[in-house]
């Protein structure tokens, strides 16, 4: 997990996830935003990652790219069914609502400037952003550019879609 830069009080953090065997045990214990990065080719990546950020505590999830709402979709199905198991073996209802959040952008700038900002959950201090990047690609660079530019007063566009610029074709 490399650290990246910092938005107000929280520290970003990227990790390549396709050719980085050690990236899960880098992540953070609890109280962190995962800011997912996936497309298509990446779907069985992001399906076997979904119970390590979970196993992980993370808190909330913000996911981009063009699997950004299976990836979300992802998320919700392991927060659904931990809360199954939860009543199956203690008999006791599940309380979702301290369960994490997720969230799918189709405006790459936006969804990290709202992980980077605004992702909140009232139960934890969120101080740890990790980018987690599926892609072959990969985006660090535009990450990078994003961290610098939020920290001098950028607001994403209002546009409906806009896609991570690649460090790689």
């Amino acid at each position: 997990m490399e650290f990246i830069g910092r938005v107000n009080s929280r520290k970003v953090f990227y990790v390549q996830v396709r050719n980085n065997p050690e990236w899960k045990p880098a992540l953070p214990k609890r109280d962190w935003v995962a800011f997912t990065i996936a497309n298509k080719e990446d779907e069985e990546l992001v399906r076997s990652s979904v119970k390590v950020c979970m196993d992980k505590n993370v808190s909330y999830t913000c996911s981009t790219g063009a699997l950004a709402g299976i990836t979300e979709d992802y998320f919700d199905e392991e927060i659904a069914w931990r809360g199954v198991d939860y009543e199956m073996r203690t008999k006791q209802k599940y309380d979702y609502e301290k369960s994490p959040m997720t969230t799918a952008h189709k405006n790459f700038g936006e969804g990290f400037w709202f992980a980077s900002t605004l992702a909140n959950d009232d139960n934890f201090e969120i101080d740890k952003v990790v980018c987690l990047d599926f892609t072959k690609s990969k985006v660090k660079k535009h990450l990078i550019d994003l961290v610098e530019k939020i920290n001098n007063g950028w607001l994403p566009s209002n546009g409906d879609s806009e896609v991570a610029l690649y460090d790689y074709k």
